[in-house]
């Protein structure tokens, strides 16, 4: 199966679902860090734990953000950056591959960047030549 490409459309479509998910997982990976426990060891050499080191509610925010990253998976973009709330959507821009790049609280999807730059190369989308899948056809897919 190839890669879903969006338009620049498509990708707006998604985003009140994206901002719901990155938030979530933002919030989640924040708690994790703060929460992460602190392990005893029998033999610290060798890092073996005295008991186990993980609490019901610190597996349950693992489990919340293996479900999260499934959704954006399933939805066919790059989380790039969770705390940035970075996330890519495959496109073309005038017959090349492309990732049209949004974060996390900018109100629609402007940017696009080539697959090698990453975030640092990004630039605003032209105007007038909107970024389409192969074929000029919403949605498609690659092969």
């Amino acid at each position: 199966m190839g890669v879903k490409l969006f338009t620049v459309e498509e990708a707006n479509r998604m985003l009140p679902a994206l901002r719901e998910v990155v938030s979530l997982l933002r919030e989640r990976m924040g708690w994790l860090s703060a929460n992460r426990p602190k392990f005893e060891y029998l033999i610290e050499e060798y890092k073996i734990p005295k008991e186990s080191p993980v609490s019901s509610d610190y597996f349950q925010s693992l489990l919340q953000v293996r479900r999260a990253l499934g959704t954006v998976e399933s939805l066919g973009c790059q989380l790039k950056d969770i705390q940035k709330g970075l996330v890519d959507f495959p496109s073309k821009l005038s017959g090349r591959d492309v990732l049209l790049c949004w974060h996390l609280g900018e109100e629609t999807v402007g940017y696009y960047h080539d697959l090698r730059s990453g975030y640092a190369g990004r630039q605003p989308l032209p105007e007038g030549d909107a970024p389409e899948p192969e074929g000029g056809q919403g949605g498609g897919e690659t092969h």
